[in-house]
């Protein structure tokens, strides 16, 4: 939840500020007609149906195996109304320009039900460029014109209104935010909820999630300079927020007239109690570690995938990632009543302006308070007004790879992957490493090494491989026969499948990445020891992640095909790699990119086209999605002439 609570303030200051953010759902069903009404459901044994799964509803016409994530109850239409424009805010004390959903950092919470279309419209009230909305971890399923990436549309002009319609075919935690260069990171997100089944029985359920980020102190677009050049070692952060707020020890400003220092986001529960939280990583450059003190996290989803219940001291958040834990309450607390909640940023996966956060030998110098919420007890004589005297739980591994834990999250709904993909490894697949606009025309993305950030590889003319560049005025999916012919079009072909036993293999290869140590390529490259990898159209499985070496040749014997790890957002490990698999069950031109924004604005991306080879892409589009798509980038076009700003030497995505 997103209550933000000023702990030198009277109890009525808390109870004012926290008015209608404090909603919880009920064991109740989503179904009313009222599209003002939410009433989330709660877990009931029916949803461990052997037969079907993980949900007993069967469409009209389903057979007993029919994917659950394809298919979903008929819902209502849910509208909703996001205004990006720029605001001034100091969530940490430091005023700065940012570009918000409807004035508010994060945007507002959109909410629906499983099965129901929402149809939200965005006024882009910019001055200076476009934006374009993506629906992060949402399947789109047949709908790749409503993804919100330049791949599928052209940028929002300046002063007009895009509406996306799409149908809530999962369910679970997730966020939406704009795909138009860094613009994210300057505060274009929100947190996104569908209500829907869940693996475990929990007492109250906050809908407003726990949003982690980062926060750079001034433009992202010109933090996004230092991504260019290794002289700089990167774009940096300057501090850390949790549901945008955040504390500097040399800034007392106001934020909404408060004073920061004491300004903290408060988690009610009480004795006993087991309480469903949200957590979300939607930061542009790092990956945090979640805990919360004396207390241990049940997860009970990733990544809108439902996951057999799994008790953990501390939970590694990449990039994207989110999940859906249930914290359960002490029969007997402290009696101040108040835990810390940490979010500490991951060894490894983080670079901030005062330098590298580091569990054991930081370069940090001024080091970033992990201590960024509080659990708080609603017990006699507990307060809001001190803040706790709680120890961290014991974290042996602050690692942003941990292995083992990412491993350990197994889907309710299994998929068994066949080891023979459709697309052939072989051939198709372990090609040299200098990748070549010929080679890529063959698929060897499948096999996608990874190495330097592209635009600095391009400082240094180094041809390792290209950066993934989009014309924001010409989206791949109205260009479909022209697409692949550029040397950064960064496309692979892949074949349409229906048959859910088939599956596409794909290996992200970082055996060429630097390791920890700076001189292992270059004294002046800060080395990126992972990179959060995120599929847009599509969940991937986890066949296997390792810190070793990739070999073609013996790697495939140690990957697990029964019901593996599946979600969205998958770190691949510098040193190592990372192999998935996943369905092509779902046409269109879909992204892949590292979700360092930093890293996608700079190239580290590519495009899959999913086809069957007889024009289904180009089927999707009927004359009604066609003509509003060219007329966007009518608009788009005729704006871009009039301002000078969208003029940017940036990947589009």
């Amino acid at each position: 939840m997103a209550c933000r609570v000023n702990l030198i303030k009277p109890l009525f200051y808390f109870l004012v500020l926290c008015q209608g953010v404090l909603a919880i759902d009920l064991s109740q069903l989503c179904g009313s007609s009222d599209p003002n009404l939410l009433i989330p459901r709660q877990y009931t044994e029916e949803d461990l149906d052997e037969t079907n799964g993980y949900v007993s509803f069967h469409p009209e016409g389903a057979t007993e195996g029919f994917k659950y994530d394809n298919y979903a109850p008929v819902g209502i239409q849910r509208h909703y109304y996001l205004d990006i424009a720029k605001h001034t805010i100091a969530p940490d004390g430091n005023p700065r320009e940012a570009r918000l959903f409807n004035g508010t950092y994060p945007g507002p919470l959109i909410e629906a039900c499983w099965g129901d279309t929402v149809i939200v419209h965005v006024t882009n009230s910019l001055d200076d460029e476009g934006t374009v909305i993506h629906w992060h971890g949402l399947r789109q399923y047949y709908s790749n014109d409503q993804d919100g990436v330049a791949l599928t549309q052209c940028p929002i002009a300046r002063g007009s209104t895009w509406t996306y319609n799409f149908t809530m075919l999962q369910y679970g935690t997730t966020w939406y935010h704009s795909h138009y260069s860094v613009q994210y990171a300057d505060g274009v997100l929100g947190p996104l909820v569908i209500h829907g089944p869940a693996s475990a029985p929990y007492d109250v359920s906050y809908a407003w999630p726990h949003f982690m980020t980062d926060w750079v102190h001034r433009r992202a677009e010109e933090e996004f300079e230092n991504e260019k050049s290794s002289k700089v070692r990167g774009s940096k952060a300057d501090n850390i927020l949790l549901d945008g707020v955040g504390r500097d020890p040399k800034a007392t400003s106001a934020y909404d007239g408060e004073d920061i220092r004491w300004l903290y986001p408060i988690t009610e529960i009480l004795p006993g109690q087991k309480v469903r939280l949200r957590v979300i990583n939607g930061a542009a450059g790092t990956s945090f570690i979640f805990s919360v003190d004396g207390h241990k996290i049940e997860v009970i989803a990733n990544d809108l995938v439902p996951v057999k219940p799994t008790a953990v001291d501390s939970l590694l958040v990449a990039i994207g990632q989110r999940y859906d834990v249930i914290i359960h309450g002490l029969p007997n607390p402290s009696p101040a009543g108040n835990y810390w909640i940490r979010t500490t940023p991951a060894d490894g996966c983080n670079t901030f302006r005062n330098g590298v956060f580091n569990s054991t030998n930081s370069t940090n110098k001024e080091p970033l308070d992990p201590r960024t919420g509080i659990l708080h007890y609603d017990i006699p004589n507990a307060t809001y007004f001190s803040l706790p005297y709680s120890t961290e739980n014991k974290i042996p591994n602050y690692s942003c790879a941990r292995i083992a834990e990412q491993n350990s999250f197994h889907p309710v709904v299994a998929w068994n992957v066949s080891k023979t993909p459709l697309n052939n490894l072989a051939l198709s697949t372990f090609y040299p490493a200098h990748q070549t606009k010929d080679a890529t025309k063959y698929g060897n993305y499948t096999h996608w090494l990874l190495r330097l950030d592209p635009l600095i590889e391009k400082e240094r003319a180094v041809k390792f491989h290209n950066p993934l560049f989009v014309n924001y005025s010409t989206p791949s999916l109205l260009n479909l026969t022209s697409i692949g012919q550029g040397e950064n079009d960064n496309v692979v072909r892949l074949p349409y499948s229906s048959n859910s036993n088939e599956f596409i293999h794909m290996v992200i290869d970082g055996s060429l990445l630097p390791s920890t140590k700076q001189t292992d390529l270059d004294p002046d490259v800060i080395p990126r020891l992972a990179h959060p990898m995120h599929w847009h159209g599509s969940d991937v499985v986890l066949l296997a992640q390792s810190e070793q070496p990739f070999d073609p040749e013996t790697s495939r014997d140690t990957w697990n095909y029964d019901n593996p790890p599946r979600r969205d957002t998958i770190m691949a490990p510098a040193g190592g790699y990372v192999a998935v698999a996943f369905k092509p069950d779902n046409p269109g031109v879909w992204l892949v990119h590292c979700h360092i924004a930093w890293h996608a604005s700079a190239g580290l991306a590519l495009q899959m086209v999913i086809d069957d080879g007889h024009g289904m892409v180009q089927g999707l589009l009927d004359d009604e999605k066609l003509q509003r798509l060219r007329d966007g980038c009518d608009e788009w076009k005729a704006d871009l002439g009039r301002i000078v700003a969208n003029k940017k030497e940036d990947s589009g995505v």
